[in-house]
């Protein structure tokens, strides 16, 4: 599920500033941008994003300012400054050049100052910032869950209305193929010769044609352990795509079977409200 958050936090030692966005993938993949610090820190931050989410494409940028970024931490490379105004004097004395090396020009050289970083960074704050950020996200992503469960649970409710659509229809149809089954039992024993291998053929094509109760039955069922499943605390992403993926085999068959135009445009109905089923569950963790 996708999802965004942001916060920003000020403490005495310092300022965090925390951005967490999720997008869908079909695994956990987790990207950290943080300050530089110990290593630890980023074991510890990736095992408590695995704590609030199991799939998807997570990246989180952290950044932690400290309020005395000042001169406190700036160091001057004194042998550095030695030896740019011994080589400016080595210069000037061999070649006769004229001239001083000025304050401005010594700020312009590279490596006369350095800047220390503190990497001791506040454990408890940064943490503790941090899985307030999570918490955000979880929330975002939650909303969306919310959303997309009212949307599934509307699609169950429109195919289980079809289905019952089907059974209102399954005795015309049932009638029509005992109306033609008949009719060809009249042309098998037209002379007078009962062919018993060509009244049982007919026969068993007459009962593969008509019988999709169970196929009725399995896909009330899958659409019953569905919505269960939506009601789980798990991750329930990849068996709702297993759940679709029988209810499309159900359905395919009952398509097949029923041999009627109108069952036929229901079948197609129901596949289209699993497509977007499937679609749907592509977001869910």
């Amino acid at each position: 599920m996708t999802g965004f958050s942001r916060i920003e936090k000020e403490f005495t030692d310092g300022k965090f500033y925390g951005e967490a966005r999720s997008l869908n993938n079909r695994y956990l993949e987790v990207n950290l941008r943080l300050p530089k610090l110990d290593y630890s820190f980023e074991y510890l931050f990736r095992e408590k994003v695995k704590k609030y989410i199991k799939r998807g494409k997570i990246d989180i940028v952290i950044k932690w300012e400290r309020p005395d970024s000042t001169l406190s931490n700036l160091k001057i490379n004194e042998e550095a400054v030695q030896m740019y105004l011994e080589a400016a004097n080595f210069l000037k004395n061999k070649y006769k050049i004229k001239g001083a090396l000025t304050i401005e020009q010594i700020f312009t050289i590279k490596d006369i100052f350095t800047y220390e970083e503190n990497n001791n960074l506040p454990y408890e704050n940064l943490t503790a910032s941090f899985e307030e950020l999570l918490e955000k996200l979880d929330e975002e992503r939650k909303k969306e869950g919310r959303i997309i469960e009212k949307d599934l649970k509307s699609r169950i409710r429109t195919i289980n209305s079809i289905i019952k659509e089907i059974e209102k229809q399954l005795p015309k149809t049932i009638n029509a193929h005992e109306k033609r089954l008949k009719e060809r039992l009249k042309e098998i024993t037209k002379d007078g010769i009962l062919d018993e291998s060509r009244i049982l053929q007919e026969l068993g094509l007459y009962m593969e044609r008509i019988d999709v109760a169970e196929e009725i039955t399995r896909l009330k069922g899958h659409l019953k352990n569905f919505k269960e499943t939506l009601s789980s605390d798990d991750a329930i992403g990849r068996k709702l795509d297993f759940i679709i993926q029988e209810m499309v085999r159900e359905t395919n068959t009952i398509g097949s079977k029923a041999c009627d135009f109108t069952i036929s445009e229901k079948v197609v109905q129901i596949k289209v409200e699993i497509e977007k089923m499937r679609e749907q569950v592509q977001n869910v963790e």
